[in-house]
């Protein structure tokens, strides 16, 4: 009987070999070639699944929004503390091995779509996944009724949105350690919480 395929497994899998041909050697390092090499695969085999450049830099950033959205929504359903928030979102900095190696593809995918109008899907993924989490973290706080009344939910997650990007970028720089970043956060989160911590 002939082996059935886990197509999402096969191209999370590729994915994960355009990440570590990203970060050893740059985006520009990568092609069918490099990647099928990187991932013990043939090309004729990689090409069946990803054949083309764009399309390996798109499921790169697939997997970077995937497994940031799988860690997001593993957290309980509601905001019932500003910690609670606060946890939700960190889901979105660079706070360990794995969310560094991410935000340092989702960098360099961003860097190399300027200029690339068929990579502007790969650039606004993450942009779109992050101001919807701190959109989402936003509405279940306000529906519990921790957030000040009459906020406006559409302005304060731009706020959020900016505040989030720059952290990451300046924990992935080594300006912010993870305690000064929590210590942002909760007091931008304070500003705005009308019940207890």
């Amino acid at each position: 009987m002939p082996r059935l395929i886990d197509h999402d497994a096969r191209r999370a899998e590729l994915a994960e070999a355009v990440w570590r041909v990203i970060t050893r050697d740059g985006v520009g390092r990568v092609s069918v070639r490099t990647v099928a090499a990187e991932a013990g695969v043939s090309a004729g085999s990689l090409r069946h699944v990803l054949p083309s450049k764009g399309l390996m830099l798109a499921a790169a950033m697939d997997l970077v929004v995937a497994r940031t959205t799988e860690r997001f929504l593993a957290h309980p359903p509601g905001v019932r503390t500003r910690a609670g928030a606060r946890r939700m979102l960190a889901e979105l900095l660079p706070l360990d091995d794995e969310r560094r190696l991410e935000m340092q593809v989702h960098l360099a995918l961003a860097a190399e779509a300027v200029g690339h109008p068929e990579l502007d899907g790969v650039r606004a993924a993450p942009d779109d996944a992050v101001r919807q989490a701190c959109r989402t973290v936003l509405e279940l706080a306000d529906a519990g009724g921790h957030l000040h009344p009459g906020l406006d939910l559409g302005a304060e997650t731009t706020r959020l949105h900016v505040l989030v990007d720059g952290l990451a970028l300046h924990l992935l720089g080594g300006a912010l350690s993870t305690r000064q970043a929590d210590r942002l956060l909760d007091e931008h989160l304070a500003a705005r919480w009308r019940t207890a911590p």
